[in-house]
């Protein structure tokens, strides 16, 4: 005869099975979506433009232009823009990365010298094996950014093709964007598929909203950060300045990255008033952004927790590498958005 326990045993054997089941899913998506990466990568970089371009093309359409001819020119025009800064920027780091290591090397070689005959007086056993550790890594890193060029020229086929593949799939989002996700939704039930659909138009619009604000932001702190130094007189301007425009693409983690490099390079270039004149320079910049370019550009409705923020930014990268440090913000604001409106009218009419 069943005993009065069997009802609840059952409910937790079913519950750990569905948990075993959903776990293996997930691993199974993850393998597989490692396997396409140089299929997945280009099409989240093709959806991250289209949704900052999505109000652009929507402009140009109001004003009676073909929806092909709107699609075309934002494709060339703003990614030609886009290119031209990349290269700039990708060639500025390539050429003033061995140096920049350099100066990096003997800012850290300052800061462990401070840290034992300065007024802390730690011992060299504390100090040394964090600093060589760290030594290390940036020589690793002056290796990588040096060698650059060679590796992307022995990548250069993979490269062009993931960018063939992202201007296709971009030309289709401007061009037919609505009407591809109406195609996808058609064969869901037509309750669940108006929930999903109010969920995934808010999360494009709040992707579109984070990346204008992004690249708004990545400028602003570029060019300050740039004249800023200039007037200080640190070396490596373009190098130092086009570090900290990639680097506003990860927030928080990013902008302490760049700032901290600005600052030992100034330790070494000018010694320690110069170094505080660049920390001074960092705060004001990370101020301006965090108070006032942020709360303007993105509104309280894409603003996410720090806490949030960092963390997913960590699991990112722990997942992914770099491009997950750079897609991990935009997923966790797409997700939050579209669960928000997915789960607050769980009745909608069709």
């Amino acid at each position: 005869m069943p005993t009065a326990g069997e009802p609840t045993t059952k409910r937790w054997a079913w519950a750990g099975a569905a948990i075993l089941i959903w776990a293996a899913v997930a691993y199974l998506i993850w393998r597989i979506a490692g396997a396409l990466a140089p299929v997945l990568v280009p099409l989240a970089v093709s959806v991250l433009i289209a949704a900052a371009l999505r109000p652009a093309a929507r402009w140009l359409v109001g004003r009676g232009w073909p929806r092909a001819l709107a699609a075309a020119l934002l494709v060339i025009g703003p990614l030609a823009v886009l290119g031209v800064l990349l290269v700039v920027t990708v060639d500025a780091l390539v050429r003033g990365g061995g140096e920049l290591v350099d100066a990096l090397r003997d800012g850290v070689g300052t800061v462990r010298d401070w840290l034992v005959h300065g007024p802390l007086g730690l011992s060299e056993p504390q100090v040394g094996a964090a600093v060589d550790n760290l030594v290390a890594f940036l020589g690793d890193q002056g290796e990588r950014i040096v060698g650059g060029a060679t590796a992307t020229a022995a990548a250069v086929g993979s490269f062009l093709a993931g960018l063939v593949l992202a201007v296709f799939v971009l030309f289709f989002l401007l061009y037919e964007g609505d009407r591809i996700w109406v195609r996808l939704l058609a064969p869901l039930p037509e309750s669940v598929r108006t929930r999903i659909d109010r969920g995934g138009r808010t999360g494009f619009a709040s992707l579109g909203a984070y990346s204008r604000a992004t690249v708004a932001v990545a400028v602003v702190d570029a060019v300050v950060i740039g004249a800023g130094l200039a007037i200080i007189g640190v070396p490596m301007v373009i190098p130092l300045a086009s570090l900290v425009f990639l680097a506003a693409f990860v927030p928080y983690v990013g902008a302490f990255v760049a700032g901290f490099v600005a600052v030992l390079v100034g330790l070494v270039s000018g010694g320690p008033v110069t170094a505080l004149l660049v920390l001074g320079l960092s705060v004001l910049v990370q101020t301006l952004e965090g108070e006032v370019l942020q709360p303007f550009l993105l509104g309280r409705m894409v603003r996410l927790h720090p806490l949030l923020v960092v963390v997913s930014i960590a699991v990112g990268v722990v997942l992914a590498g770099i491009v997950g440090a750079l897609f991990a913000v935009p997923f966790v604001l797409v997700v939050r958005a579209m669960i928000n409106q997915f789960w607050s009218n769980p009745d909608p009419a069709p």
